[in-house]
């Protein structure tokens, strides 16, 4: 299933349900987490975890986004769509 995260807050939530094959993509103002500084951080450690770069870009993170996550382009965030049967967004 590909989890699609779009705050903070949601970020808690999905922790629980995430499986082993899950992917995780930070949109929206939940790219903040990508930040290896962000007290947040380390919930990412055990995820697979793709970051939106127009979001991070638009908040100006890009460069502070950690290498352990990857950062996708619009193109990249519909191939991990199409990839997976599932998706669930998270608000």
């Amino acid at each position: 299933m590909l989890h699609i995260v779009k705050s903070l807050t949601a970020l808690n939530e999905l922790v629980s349900l995430y499986q082993a094959g899950d992917q995780l993509l930070l949109v929206e103002d939940a790219v903040y987490a990508s930040n290896a500084q962000h007290p947040m951080f380390p919930i990412l450690k055990s995820l697979e975890t793709f970051v939106l770069s127009a979001d991070a870009q638009a908040r100006g993170i890009q460069n502070r986004v950690s290498p352990s996550c990857t950062q996708v382009d619009f193109t990249q965030f519909v191939e991990l769509t199409a990839k997976h049967s599932k998706s669930l967004t998270w608000s």
